[in-house]
């Protein structure tokens, strides 16, 4: 096992507590955000015929959902949607921005587009609309036309609204690094803010820094960062299964099991499942690592929120399900024709005994200069490079 500094083994064997100040902070903030949502679902009930509520009820469960990971908030937050446009469908721009994120959520980027491409028509000049746009360009895999909206907003890519999206725009396409220095300074603005930014948005900004830093294998950062989110929310179940999967490859095995513990906790995730169980089999008792593979197995039977790609990889990576998963990725390409759409295939017609389709297709991943090194270690794998 390759060895750690001892300031990363200090960040993984412990989880970081949040200070005082900030827990009851996110308590509070958690409290008004479901007040405020039995607030509008009763003046709703009250006057079923309005717009303005339902989009307000739509974002705060948008909010829920961040938080919780229950995906029936999407669900929710979508009927609301489509209550608010029906009811007001002139002059509604909110209502069609809550209706693509929503969707989005729900991973059914087409219907999402359509969505994005209403909002633009309505306001062109709009910087956040285009964002959105080139976002869920991004990924059914338009690249094409999602450079021409970025490229477009690359003077103003440091406003709140852009910065996230514009960041995954230069990840996907080869800019790693420029990727994280804008995500850094949206978080430093977002921290600044303030009370005006809730913990739970901060937190998402650590998150995804801490994912880039995983991705590249830069382990101490990728500790920090996730002690800097889990030091704004603990139970982030997010942060606690990278953490989890952060403390596995990094050799702190019991750790790993107690991150995935805390994380299921809070979210029953079958790509955490897997995690957990490779830490059981690690330890030398593939008992308890059949149960949690097994409990994978089942929990990623029927996704409620749609597709899901983390569970696809780790049912191969575990050699589950493998006609089952190849059938189902190559439905979605036909519509959502991505970088991690095509490694996906590539990797389950590998493990369909399929190397040369696998070969071809892997190609195609790596066509549009993405910087990810877990997707390289697949194509080497393949043999597509070196």
């Amino acid at each position: 096992m390759r060895s750690i500094p001892g300031l990363l083994v200090a960040l993984i064997t412990a989880s970081p507590p949040a200070s005082e100040v900030a827990a009851t902070g996110l308590t509070e903030s958690r409290r008004i955000r479901d007040a405020d949502i039995r607030f509008f679902e009763s003046r709703i009930v009250r006057d079923p015929g309005g717009a303005l509520d339902l989009v307000r009820l739509g974002g705060l469960l948008l909010l829920r959902y961040r938080d919780r990971g229950d995906e029936q908030d999407l669900v929710t937050a979508e009927r609301a949607a489509r209550r608010a446009l029906s009811n007001r469908g002139r002059h509604n721009d909110a209502g069609w921005r809550l209706l693509t994120a929503a969707l989005s959520g729900q991973h059914r980027f087409l219907e999402a587009r359509r969505g994005a491409e209403r909002q633009v028509a309505m306001a062109p000049e709009d910087a956040a609309a285009q964002a959105i746009l080139g976002e869920v360009l991004l990924e059914l895999g338009e690249y094409p036309a999602a450079d021409r909206i970025f490229r477009r907003l690359t003077p103003r890519r440091f406003e709140p609204a852009l910065a996230p999206r514009y960041a995954r725009w230069l990840e996907l396409r080869g800019q790693a690094g420029a990727a994280r220095r804008l995500l850094e300074s949206a978080r430093d603005a977002a921290t600044g803010a303030g009370d005006l930014i809730p913990f739970e948005q901060r937190a998402w900004y650590d998150l995804r820094l801490a994912e880039l830093a995983f991705r590249f294998r830069a382990w101490r950062t990728a500790a920090r960062e996730i002690e800097n989110g889990l030091a704004r929310v603990p139970d982030d179940w997010r942060l606690l299964a990278l953490a989890a999967r952060l403390a596995l490859r990094t050799g702190t095995v019991d750790r790993a099991i107690d991150f995935g513990n805390a994380s299921l906790a809070q979210r029953l995730d079958p790509a955490t499942l897997a995690t957990v169980g490779d830490a059981w089999q690690r330890k030398g008792n593939p008992g308890r690592a059949e149960e949690h593979f097994r409990a994978m197995e089942a929990m990623s039977q029927s996704p409620p929120g749609g597709f899901h790609r983390s569970w696809y990889l780790a049912l191969l990576d575990h050699d589950r399900r493998i006609p089952e998963v190849l059938a189902r990725v190559q439905a979605d390409l036909e519509t959502r024709r991505d970088v991690y759409g095509y490694d996906l295939f590539a990797w389950a017609l590998y493990k369909s005994g399929r190397t040369a389709e696998a070969r071809r297709v892997m190609s195609q991943a790596l066509a549009w200069g993405t910087e990810d090194p877990e997707l390289r270690a697949r194509a080497r794998i393949l043999g597509v490079v070196r």
